[in-house]
């Protein structure tokens, strides 16, 4: 998204929200505004309790105490929700990105009507049991998202051309944002956890598929159809199995969830159905020399598509997140070995946190997501 298309009032905020608490001066240099206009763009918003002034910090030696802008944590409530084929994940947060309260459901009816009334009914009851009426609401999904409003294509949902984020507001009342899963994931990542201060910052997320979301000045690239970040069907062993479309030896064949299992499964001889990656990974089942290579194979595919995207992005810090990680963990060494063989001799090794995975946290992605619109809707008051 564009920051130059926001007011000065949603500018800030987000930058205080992405950056945490700042003085005048630094927020008014990342913002490349002059003092006087700073001080006339944080008054309103200070006015309507948006943001506060913070006790003066200590200083050592001469000079004034230094005053830091931060965002008020009760000056809004947003909603987050994940949506994956068979269940949904939902949370309440502050703009502090501070869980509040949340709750997961399964998905028995997967048409959009059905999801929609089924977040409407889910927000409400978490307004309930937290007195706390959102003012805006997130969704996030495995899907190709444009306009941050249109699901365009959910293939694990059966949906196309989808006008999601109109339908959750007239079902809620409620400003709504949509966005791929990844992208929101990756905002609460840089906003709230590892991420934050690193600028560029990439998250790699391992699972049913392969996502990538980069960030740049804290804010997601999207890219001009919403598909910024669409490594999976990158190819990288041309010898290799092919993906359900078709794809020979691309990341999704190689390094999903359902890649691992299926290959393992041959070696096994027993149904893919029948594993898990957790099942995998046992000593028992990675002494079968057909199943510890299509696990190394695997860590080497996600350090393949990692060395290419610090290659490309040059980023400070790469996060490697979801329910795959754990078989990158278990073959770092040659996942590292990999990444390393596709730095440039000059540059520095990138720091890659592997980041242990769970559900809520791609739920708090969409309340991040939704906080984005939020600082729209009160910058402008």
């Amino acid at each position: 998204m564009d920051g130059g298309g926001r007011s000065l009032g949603a500018r800030a905020l987000l930058s205080l929200i992405s950056a945490g608490p700042m003085s005048r001066g630094d927020l008014g240099e990342r913002l490349g505004l002059s003092p006087a206009t700073t001080t006339r763009t944080v008054r309103p918003l200070i006015e309507a309790g948006l943001i506060e002034e913070q006790p003066p910090a200590e200083v050592g030696g001469p000079g004034r105490p230094t005053r830091l802008l931060a965002v008020v944590p009760n000056s809004a409530t947003v909603a987050g929700v994940k949506l994956t084929a068979d269940r949904l994940y939902a949370v309440l947060t502050d703009p502090l990105g501070e869980v509040l309260v949340g709750d997961s459901l399964p998905l028995t009816e997967t048409d959009a009507e059905s999801v929609t009334s089924l977040i409407a009914s889910v927000v409400e009851r978490l307004a309930g049991r937290s007195g706390r009426r959102p003012d805006v609401i997130g969704i996030s999904l495995g899907a190709a998202v444009v306009g941050r409003r249109t699901v365009v294509v959910a293939t694990f949902l059966g949906w196309r051309d989808v006008p999601l984020a109109a339908m959750i507001t007239e079902a809620t009342g409620l400003p709504c944002s949509v966005a791929n899963d990844v992208r929101a994931f990756a905002y609460a990542e840089a906003w709230f956890g590892a991420g934050r201060g690193k600028d560029p910052f990439a998250l790699v997320t391992l699972g049913a598929g392969i996502g990538c979301g980069i960030v740049v000045g804290g804010e997601i690239l999207s890219g001009t159809k919403g598909a910024a970040g669409s490594v999976g069907h990158l190819p990288v062993d041309p010898t290799g199995p092919s993906c359900e479309i078709g794809h020979p030896g691309c990341a999704r064949a190689l390094a999903s969830t359902a890649g691992i299992l299926r290959a393992s499964a041959e070696h096994l001889g027993c149904a893919a159905e029948e594993l898990s990656l957790e099942r995998l990974l046992s000593p028992g089942a990675r002494r079968n020399s057909g199943v510890d290579g299509v696990l190394r194979r695997a860590a080497l595919t996600v350090g393949r598509v990692v060395g290419t995207l610090i290659a490309y992005v040059d980023p400070e810090l790469v996060v490697v997140s979801g329910e795959g990680v754990a078989v990158v963990e278990a073959y770092r060494e040659a996942f590292e070995k990999e990444v390393d063989g596709l730095r440039h001799w000059a540059v520095a090794p990138v720091p890659v946190l592997l980041r242990p995975f769970e559900f809520d946290e791609w739920a708090r992605g969409a309340a991040a997501l939704a906080l984005e619109r939020w600082t729209v809707v009160a910058g402008d008051r």
